[in-house]
């Protein structure tokens, strides 16, 4: 199978193994020193859209419990059906990141774990999207690879397609952009080596 075939397997196997994986990820918030630099950016019930926000757990639920107003996207019916059951107050919208359109304008915005599963190109691309649904002041935050690439990980058997551009690129976009980082850490050792981009919207 191709690298482009694995990278549009990638909603096959969140649907096939959704359940499963929601179980194995469990309840730890191992994101939390980054969510909560997220938080400092946004105000009470403030409004977020989580791209790639799977059944909910645990970072939906963690920004809820702080007072968010959360649209979830997501391809996979069977994760949005565990987060319409547990956060039904909630928004929960079965699209693909790549072509989700909407009038509003969000507080904050999340991609984590979620981005990184795009191809270069697509990713590329996502930069309008998240500009088009960003005002003034809006928090971006995202998860990448550590460097340039493309990377076949494993879920339950299946290979796990990931891909990354290289942390200038990154850079160069947010600033085409409007967006200004405010924090990056490649393989941050206190959150399980992930790669995270904070960045917030400072033109309109």
């Amino acid at each position: 199978m191709s690298k482009t075939d694995l990278a549009q397997n990638i909603i096959q196997i969140y649907q096939k193994y959704g359940r499963d994986w929601t179980q194995l990820r469990g309840d730890d918030l191992y994101e939390k020193i980054w969510l909560d630099r997220f938080l400092a950016f946004l105000s009470a019930s403030a409004s977020v859209l989580d791209l790639g926000c799977g059944s909910g757990r645990t970072i939906a639920a963690y920004l809820i419990a702080r007072g968010c107003q959360v649209t979830g996207v997501d391809r996979s019916e069977v994760m949005l059906d565990m987060a319409r059951e547990h956060f039904p107050e909630q928004t929960w919208i079965n699209a693909d990141m790549r072509q989700f359109d909407s009038e509003q304008k969000f507080d904050g915005i999340l991609a984590w774990d979620s981005f990184f599963h795009l191809r270069p190109e697509d990713q590329r691309a996502m930069f309008a999207r998240f500009s088009a649904h960003a005002k003034f002041g809006t928090a971006l935050m995202f998860t990448s690879g550590p460097r340039h690439g493309e990377a076949i990980g494993e879920m339950f058997g299946e290979p796990l397609y990931h891909a990354s551009l290289d942390a200038e690129e990154y850079r160069a976009l947010l600033a085409e952009y409007g967006f200004d980082v405010v924090k990056m850490i490649v393989e941050d050792p206190e959150c399980m080596g992930h790669t995270v981009w904070l960045a917030r919207k400072v033109i309109e």
